[in-house]
């Protein structure tokens, strides 16, 4: 029974994210897929409100995921997120030297994401360690965690379309 709750009190979840953008249009999707001994979880969808762009919906991705991890399990010590946007880990850990160098973009309009932010980490009651990963899409290599990124890719560009049908 000890060794269980130890067990529980160590769980490290994997998430993968991905986003898709319509730059015209302003809809974005999403995808993920969050993994760990006790559970699996994919999920994904159209975001209710526009994107401002594509940084926008891979930072809101990562967000629901974290959401939807935290409140899945309450014995999680640390979650690594895995994401191809820079950007989006950028927004979400409020670096303001690399916002500002590598998307030009004023601080103000970031300040949705910042507020999400906050609001997803009252869900992180237990303040498990949270971990961004950046990794390369579309590698070529036929391993897990590629076959994981190429279906969120999919998935995400399915809700999208899906979303651009519906109008």
């Amino acid at each position: 029974m000890l060794c269980e709750v130890i067990l529980a009190l160590n769980m490290l979840v994997t998430i993968n994210t991905d986003a898709s953008f319509h730059p015209s249009l302003k809809y974005g999707a999403y995808a993920f897929w969050a993994i760990c001994n006790d559970f699996k979880i994919t999920k994904s969808g159209i975001f209710r409100s526009k994107c401002i762009n594509s940084h926008d919906a891979e930072a809101k991705c990562i967000l629901n995921a974290l959401k939807v991890v935290l409140l899945a399990h309450k014995g999680i010590s640390k979650i690594i997120v895995n994401t191809d946007s820079l950007n989006g880990i950028a927004l979400l850990k409020n670096d303001k030297e690399h916002i500002k160098r590598y998307m030009g973009q004023n601080q103000l309009m970031w300040k949705h994401i910042r507020k999400a932010y906050h609001e997803t980490m009252k869900h992180n009651k237990n303040k498990v360690e949270i971990e961004y990963r950046h990794v390369k899409a579309h590698s070529g290599i036929n391993d897990k965690r590629s076959y994981v990124n190429e279906w969120c890719d999919l998935e995400a560009k399915k809700q999208l379309r899906r979303r651009i049908v519906l109008g």
